[in-house]
């Protein structure tokens, strides 16, 4: 058949395996929405790559993440948690009474509150 038509071997058999999945950009997204919100909002890229690998879709992470910002889906784990601070800093201010001279005869010589 490639003598037939002038077209190498390698092109015929690329065509051949070619994936016949529907891969428009509405099937995806949807599949992404859907599996994002069965999962309590959870999923990040990589577990939503891997799901859709489950199904037959081969998506790249980036392009799973693109759609997730065009849908405005953020991950609960990747969102920013609010961490108190506290009001002061745990530095003392502390008396030099050994004039910074560490070195002691014996040891437990003097001790400083």
């Amino acid at each position: 058949m490639c003598k037939v038509l002038p077209i190498p071997r390698s092109t015929y058999y690329y065509e051949l395996n070619k994936q016949t999945v529907d891969d428009s950009e509405d099937v995806i997204s949807h599949k992404i929405v859907e599996i994002f919100n069965v999962n309590r909002q959870c999923f990040g890229t990589h577990r939503i790559k891997h799901e859709l690998n489950k199904i037959g879709l081969k998506v790249s992470r980036r392009r799973i993440g693109r759609i997730m910002k065009a849908e405005r889906l953020v991950s609960s784990y990747t969102s920013l948690k609010y961490r108190p601070h506290t009001s002061q800093s745990n530095e003392r201010n502390i008396k030099n009474r050994l004039s910074r001279n560490f070195i002691r005869q014996a040891p437990m010589e003097v001790f400083v509150q």
